[in-house]
Parts: structure tokens; sequence; C-alpha cells
């Protein structure tokens, strides 16, 4: 589904769009992280963004990693519960929607209205073949599903491409499989070495 909300937003002179900021922001910058639960609604122009939340020994723990078209950021429609981090992963552009805002176009214009309901839906469908992936397939068949969902490339804020797959760290893909770190790395190189399609991650 097609549609772009600040198009619409400008295009149709909707009250309040002038207040849409636009932001930039470098590798490796903290948008928001616990305990902070009061954010703006940010749009990803250009970059990618993890988004995910800690471990009790502060370790993070990966979600997901947007791309440009994504939203993200508190709703508050969780009485509270909301303890997730957000870090650039490549310069990124932005926009920056406020709340209420967001919450009245969202809930008062039919258009929007039936556009974030399809980015909802199509979250929690990517969210639950995840779950699905982690509970019925083996490790070799998890791998494939990740590499599958983050193949392409991305253009950062700084105009260069990026490969999807490179911005991911090996402990992210084990956050995403439910895999530890060495288990992922052994299947990647055992399957995918010779195809082409693995990297040398020396990340951690």
């Amino acid at each position: 589904m097609e549609f772009s909300l600040f198009e619409y937003l400008t295009d149709h002179q909707v009250e309040g769009y002038s207040q849409v900021k636009s932001l930039e922001a470098e590798k490796g910058t903290l948008l928001y992280q616990p305990p902070q639960r009061i954010t703006p609604i940010y749009e990803l122009v250009k970059g990618a963004v993890k988004i995910g939340t800690y471990s009790p020994q502060g370790e993070e723990i990966c979600y997901d990693l947007l791309r440009p078209g994504d939203f993200f950021g508190n709703l508050q429609y969780l009485n509270g519960q909301f303890s997730e981090f957000a870090r650039t992963l490549t310069p990124v552009i932005l926009r920056s929607y406020e709340q209420p805002f967001f919450k009245k176009i969202t809930t008062h214009i039919p258009e929007i209205s039936e556009w974030f309901s399809y980015k909802l839906v199509s979250r929690w469908c990517l969210a639950e073949d995840r779950l699905y992936a982690v509970r019925s397939m083996d490790a070799r068949e998890k791998v494939q599903r990740i590499i599958k969902q983050f193949q392409g490339n991305l253009e950062d804020a700084t105009g260069k491409n990026q490969l999807v797959f490179d911005l991911l760290t090996m402990q992210d893909l084990a956050d995403l499989t439910g895999m530890t770190r060495q288990t992922v790395s052994k299947v990647i190189k055992e399957e995918y070495f010779r195809s082409g399609l693995a990297r040398s991650k020396r990340k951690s």
C-alpha cells in the first residue's frame, strides 16, 4: 500500500502539518531509551534505526531494524509499559510528529486511518512470522528467514547505499532468531559462505 503521510498532509494542508519537523542524526545516536516514555512519533526518511530493549544486565536486545518509510515511537496506548530504545545504525533523516497531532490525524482522517491500520497490521504480521520461526524452525531455516527479510539496500542521510543485512550484528541476528550468537555464526559460515550470501561480521 503506497501512501506518503507527509505528502498527504502537505497536499491537503491539514491543520498542524507545518509543525512536523525534519531532523538529521549521526550514526550511533540514541533517539530515546528507557526510562523515557514520552517520545515524538518518528518517520524514517533515510537510513536505518534499530529498536529494542535492554536485558537486566544492561545488554541490548534487538527487536527490529527499521528502514525508510517506517514509523516508530510511543503512542502511549500501553499505560506506561514502554521500555524501548531507538538507535541510529547509519546517518539518518527523520520527520518528527508530536504525539497528540499524530494520534489526531490517524483517528480522524479516514485515508490516514486506513493507511495506519495497514502499517500496524503489517508490523504485527511480521512479528508473528518471526515468532513462528523461533518456535518451529531449525537453525538453518531461521537464518534463511532473517536473511530474506533483510535483503536489499537503503540510502542513508549522506547518500551512501547500505546493504541492510550488513547493518545487523551477530548478536542482533541471535536476538531475532532466538538462538545464540555462536549458533548463528556457525550456520552462516556453513550454509552461506560458498553461495556468497554471507559476510564477515566483525561487529559483536
